[in-house]
This record gives structure tokens, sequence and C-alpha cells, in this order.
């Protein structure tokens, strides 16, 4: 697949998560098998005056290319010229969001709350496009609501205004995170342009992507929720992909070496303070197979540093092989 200039190896790509898909977390699904990565959506009125958080989230390094840089907005001169900064860092691609269906931003008028109105859409995409030298993609969904589908109209204006590739969440603005996708939404954008389309939406086991992909005749499918404790989906998927045998799941071993490489990660890119307030979030999705789950989740809250943490792992995951998670390089 390409999306523009950019050239995409395999369908299996990682979507956008707000608090999530941070540099370390990338990084880790990058070397886990995913084709292309894309950054937490940041509000462009941020990123266009260089906000020091907004920057941060906008670091990128060589290993995860080609990755995308996430902007929201519905100020077309704003969104320009927050896309040329991301462009400025290094990202392969700019995508536009208007599918985040979080309150306050639908509240100014922003993500999701664009899916009402395609033509401020095209005008948004119109202006990035002329802005920027790398390819533009947008985020949608399938409309505002379930009884206007407006996704199809958005895709095929984006498309003649010069955008690259349309990614499709196929659950409404009003839906959020709630009900079962529609993927036959996601058949009809693929049908109505000539440009790549890909998908998300209820893929939480590899067969679901490769089920998704047969389906909706999409170019590819953007991995989100599925992956969070689970980066090994990649795999497995682009293994059923490129027609591939299944790939087991990973060990008690497997699983410990992984979070622990990812936490790291977190404590040198947050530093202590913030990566510790992370740690519950970014350790349960990892540990929900534990037998003793509640106790691991409980221990978090004495963790002060990320040698506590290590210990607690080798308590929790590999109680018979410390060596596992004794190698880890921060000792």
């Amino acid at each position: 697949m390409r999306i523009g200039t950019v050239s995409v190896a395999h369908p299996i790509t990682l979507a956008p998560m707000e608090e999530h898909t941070n540099p370390p977390f990338r990084l880790m699904m990058k070397q886990h098998g995913a084709s292309l990565v894309c950054g937490e959506r940041i509000d462009a009125c941020d990123v266009a005056k260089k906000d020091r958080r907004a920057m941060r989230l906008l670091s990128t390094s060589p290993g995860e290319r080609p990755s995308v840089g996430q902007i929201s907005g519905k100020d077309p001169h704003e969104m320009a010229d927050a896309a040329k900064i991301v462009e400025a860092q290094g990202f392969s691609i700019v995508d536009l969001n208007f599918e985040c269906p979080i309150r306050r931003l639908v509240g100014r008028g922003e993500g999701g709350a664009l899916m009402s109105d395609p033509a401020a859409i095209a005008r948004i995409v119109d202006a990035v496009v002329k802005a920027v030298t790398i390819p533009v993609t947008l985020k949608i969904r399938t409309g505002p609501d379930g009884e206007h589908e407006t996704a199809p109209e958005v895709a095929r204006l984006a498309e003649s205004v010069g955008a690259s590739a349309v990614d499709v969440h196929a659950r409404s603005v009003a839906q959020s995170y709630v009900g079962g996708p529609d993927w036959t939404v996601v058949a009809r954008v693929k049908q109505a342009i000539s440009i790549p389309v890909l998908g998300s939406g209820g893929v939480r086991e590899a067969v679901d992507a490769i089920r998704f992909l047969k389906e909706t005749g999409a170019d590819g499918v953007a991995i989100g929720r599925g992956c969070l404790g689970n980066p090994w989906i990649f795999q497995q998927a682009r293994s059923l992909v490129l027609g591939g045998a299944g790939i087991a799941p990973p060990s008690a071993a497997e699983r410990a070496r992984v979070l622990l490489n990812l936490v790291e990660g977190e404590f040198d890119y947050y530093g202590n303070h913030l990566a510790l307030k992370r740690l519950p979030r970014t350790s349960c999705y990892f540990a929900k197979f534990l037998g003793d789950f509640a106790a691991f989740r409980e221990s978090i809250q004495r963790v002060r540093n990320f040698q506590d943490f290590r210990r607690i792992v080798r308590e929790h995951f590999v109680a018979a092989n410390p060596q596992i998670v004794s190698n880890n390089s921060k000792s």
C-alpha cells in the first residue's frame, strides 16, 4: 500500500489513542509488527504556538517510521500551521482528526463535530494539503449519528482536494465507543474513492483484522484497543494476512519482558513522577491474565520507581524465572 509518497509494508497498522500512543508505545508496536504507527491526537492550537506539552507529544524517532502525527482543530489556517510543524518534527504523514467523540472537543466544534459539515472538512484538508509536502490523511467516523451517514461524502470531498488516504472508525460520533461497529460503512467509503481506505472498530484479535479486511475491501486495518497489553496482535495478524501460520500467544515471561521494556521507556520519556501516575494504566492491560491480578493491581500503589516495579513483575509474572527480568537494562 502507498499513502501518497509513503510506502506501507502491509495492511496491519496502529490506530491513534489518546494517553497511549506515545513514542515508547509506538516504537514497541513497530517492533512487534505494525507497518504504520500514529501518535495521539494533539490540539492544533497548541501545536501552532509550540506549546511545550504539544511539542513533547510530537517527539518521534527514525525507528518508528513511517510514522503519523495527528492534529485536530476547526480553523484551516491554524491546522495548516500546525501541520507544518508536524512535518518539521520528522513525521512521514500528517493525519487530521475529524472523529474524536470527546465531549469537550465536540463542544468546541472540533473532532467528531465536523462530521456534520463535510464542506468544512474539505476546506481544512485543502488548506493543509497546500501547506505541507508530506501526505495528508484524515480520520473520520461513519457520521454524526446512526441516522446520518456522512463518511462517503467526506471521503469524496477530501480526495478531491488532495487527501492521500482516509481512515474510517466504523462507529458514529454519537456512539463513541459503545455498541458494535458497522463495517459496511467502511466498504461504502472504499467504493466511493480511489485513494487508500483504512478502518478500525471491533478488532480485538488477529483473526478480527483479517475478517475486517475481507469484509470491507479496505486497504488497511488500524488496531486500537485490541493492542493494549497485546502488541503481539500485530505479528499474529501480519502472519495471517501474508498467508503464514498462526503465532502462539506469548508466555508469561515474554509478557513480563515486553511490559518492562515499555514501562522503562515511559520512565525515560515522562520522568519518574508522571510515569508512576501512568503505571496502573500501562501495566494492568498486560496483567489481566494473571490469577492474582487483583493483588498485582494493588501492589502497584506501593511502587516508587522502576526498580520497585521490576520486583513486582518478578513476583507476579515470572517467579520461576527471575533472570528474565533481572536482565533488563535498568538495574
